[in-house]
């Protein structure tokens, strides 16, 4: 009743006909507005600001051939090289954060020509400036669902990007109906509305479209020419690396000893970037399972086990190490190793002990193993074995002889390996 009355008396005198009174926060003061426009520049400023760190760790990456690692790749889940690399990462050959800094100078301008306009004129540059805060929004719902559903991972500069995002819109939507409220009109009206939704939802689904199409096609049907054309850096980078011979005995294999492309692995079961690596060569095996052969070898980063490494930067690594030579002994091997990747958070002994008896080794006979130093002695022999070929970090790939410090990162550049590689 209060509230109703409240009403009444605030329309009092209205004639019939005449627009009900704005609502209370749209009669902000010069003050308040002045506040609102400042806190959208510091606001689309910060964003601009991590779309930078996103284009500059972009470039690392993407330069490195995946031997960088970025301090915000945290852990297996929580992965800004994983979102970034992804084929998804890039729209029309550019970077997802160029088209984000794009869209923040846009804003930036239309919010600057409504300072600069008054009456009418201020009204539409508001509008323009909310259906572009609006479109931010929607293709950061859009990135935030394939980050979490495609992709499978989580990047902090994204979600630090999405909240900038949706703060943003809030504050356009109050700017646009403070600047409307003289006219009595409302932010949205129904033509407004659809018409606003349809753009968004057309440029959504083109976006879509053009990332479907854009994913790389395998590696089975292309040929070297093609690889050439679609990707001249990686192919001259590629067939210019030189080739190893005298490679380690493979202990620990996978895949038809006559298929045309063997990968050997120097890994460290603690590494976040070997565990990327993991991650793509397991899929690479999936979609080749006849083409593809994978060698693994053991190189932890720790001097305790590693002769050639001169400090103990992964200090669960040696022992994950022995484990896995544990499970060999028990033919799980790989299973053990697949265990290993998928649970780098977890590598004390207690832990491995734990994963060694989900795959059905007694606990007793594999805390025995673990104390064991022939068991030992073969992760030593491994990291050897990759100091002999110049192993100096993880994960280092030697790819039909040929050594990448790295693992390649974008899903298609392994397949343009398997182009080049291919017999057929």
């Amino acid at each position: 009743m209060a509230h109703k009355e409240a009403t009444r008396q605030r329309n009092a005198g209205r004639r019939r006909g005449e627009p009900a009174s704005p609502p209370t926060y749209a009669r902000a003061s010069p003050a308040g507005i002045i506040g609102i426009e400042r806190t959208l520049f510091v606001l689309i400023a910060l964003g601009a600001a991590v779309a930078l760190v996103q284009l500059y760790l972009h470039a690392r990456l993407a330069a490195a051939h995946g031997a960088y690692t970025s301090f915000c790749h945290v852990n297996a889940t929580v992965n800004c090289d994983a979102v970034l690399m992804s084929p998804y990462g890039v729209l029309l050959g550019v970077p997802m954060a160029a088209w984000g800094l794009a869209s923040y100078a846009t804003l930036g301008f239309l919010l600057h020509r409504r300072r600069r306009s008054v009456a009418g004129a201020r009204a539409q540059a508001s509008l323009l400036a909310l259906g572009f805060a609006f479109w931010n929004l929607a293709v950061a719902i859009y990135m935030a669902g394939i980050s979490m559903f495609v992709i499978g991972k989580v990047c902090l500069l994204c979600v630090a990007t999405y909240l900038l995002v949706i703060v943003i819109a809030v504050l356009a939507w109050r700017l646009a109906a403070i600047d409307l409220a003289p006219s009595g009109r409302p932010v949205l009206t129904a033509p407004r509305a659809l018409g606003g939704a349809g753009a968004i939802a057309a440029g959504i689904l083109a976006i879509a479209a053009l990332h479907f199409a854009a994913r790389p096609i395998s590696g089975a049907s292309m040929t070297a020419d093609e690889v050439k054309t679609r990707d001249r850096e990686f192919y001259d980078w590629y067939t210019t690396l030189p080739v190893m011979r005298d490679l380690p005995a493979s202990t620990h294999s996978k895949g038809p000893a006559d298929a045309p492309l063997t990968i050997i692995e120097f890994s460290d079961f603690e590494c976040p970037a070997c565990g990327m690596a993991f991650r793509d060569l397991h899929d690479l095996s999936a979609r080749h399972p006849e083409r593809v052969r994978i060698v693994f070898h053991h190189f932890p980063l720790d001097s305790e086990c590693n002769p050639n490494v001169t400090t103990r930067m992964h200090r669960f690594a040696c022992q994950a190490a022995v484990a896995a030579e544990c499970a060999a002994r028990s033919d799980k091997f790989w299973e053990y190793h697949d265990l290993l990747f998928r649970g780098q958070d977890a590598l004390g002994r207690e832990d491995l002990i734990a994963k060694a008896a989900a795959l059905g080794i007694p606990a007793d006979g594999f805390a025995a193993c673990l104390d064991d130093p022939t068991m030992r002695a073969r992760v030593v022999d491994d990291a050897n074995a990759g100091g002999k070929l110049g192993v100096k970090s993880t994960p280092t790939l030697i790819i039909n002889g040929r050594k990448v410090e790295g693992a390649l990162g974008q899903p298609s550049r392994y397949e343009y390996v398997i182009a080049l590689e291919r017999r057929d």
